[in-house]
This record gives C-alpha cells, structure tokens and sequence, in this order.
C-alpha cells in the first residue's frame, strides 16, 4: 500500500531529523512533509474506494449465500412435497420431509452466521486500518503544528 510507504518515509524523516539540545524539538523539512500530507489527501479517496468494494464484495458474497439458503430450503420442500404426494407411507415420507427442511435451514443459518462473521472481520480490518492512517496523518500533522510554532518563534 503506497499509503503506508509514505507514512513509513514520514516517520523516517521525523526520527532522523536533526534534534535541538535540550528542546526535544528536531529541524524537519517541512516542504517534503507537507507534500506527502498532499499525496496522502490524494491516496485517501483510493484506500476509501478500495474498502468500500471490499464490504460490496462481502454483500454479495452474502447476499449469494442467502440465494444458495433459500434455493436448498425450497427444493427441499420441493422435493418433500413430491415424496408425500408419490409416496404410500405417508408418515415416512413427512419425517423426511422435515429432516431435509431442518437440515436445509440449519446449513442456512451456518452460511448466513458465516456471512456475517466475514463481514465482521472485514468491518474490524478496514477499521483498524483506516484508524491506523488517521492516527499516523494525526501524529503527522501534530509534529508539524510544532515545527511551524517553534519557527515561528
């Protein structure tokens, strides 16, 4: 992710930068950082879209499943129907039918529990990582502020 090199060359910079005795203050180029600043702006909107198709991949990811569920549940009841309407045990042929239904909305609930947990994951994920470059852009900016205060002194 070039988002992350160039908060990694930010850092760098900050971390070598030459320190002022006594101050805790260091002399950083403040040019080069207000251009990676921009360049992040720009890279922003692309790791927004990027998350934004990610969660849309994950909708219809489940939504697929929920089509998958709901296909099994009504060809096992189809399926049911067929072996009461043909069958001359007509008990025998209820217990399967119910069988089949209970297993049909039990695999449901398992694709749709796994569906959301999926999303899950990838809610948490680009929440950590969009929390992440927040943070670094925040710190980024605060060392900066402090950069323009000391000269302007």
């Amino acid at each position: 992710m070039e988002l992350w090199d160039i908060l990694d060359e930010m850092e760098e910079i900050i971390k070598s930068a030459i320190r002022i005795p006594f101050s805790g203050k260091a002399v950083i180029d403040a040019d080069f950082l207000l251009e990676k600043m921009d360049r992040i702006r720009a890279i922003l909107p692309g790791e927004l879209e990027e998350a934004r198709s990610l969660l849309q991949e994950q909708q219809e990811m489940f939504n697929e499943a929920n089509r998958a569920a709901q296909q099994i549940i009504d060809e096992s009841k189809y399926q049911a129907a067929r072996i009461i309407e043909h069958s001359e045990i007509t008990k025998q042929a209820e217990s399967v039918s119910k069988e089949i239904i209970t297993k049909a909305e039990e695999l449901a609930r398992e694709i749709k529990l796994e569906a959301n947990q999926y999303a899950d994951e990838l809610l948490t994920y680009m929440e950590r990582v969009l929390r992440e470059g927040l943070n670094s852009i925040q710190k980024g900016r605060s060392q900066l502020k402090e950069l323009i205060d000391q000269d302007l002194r």
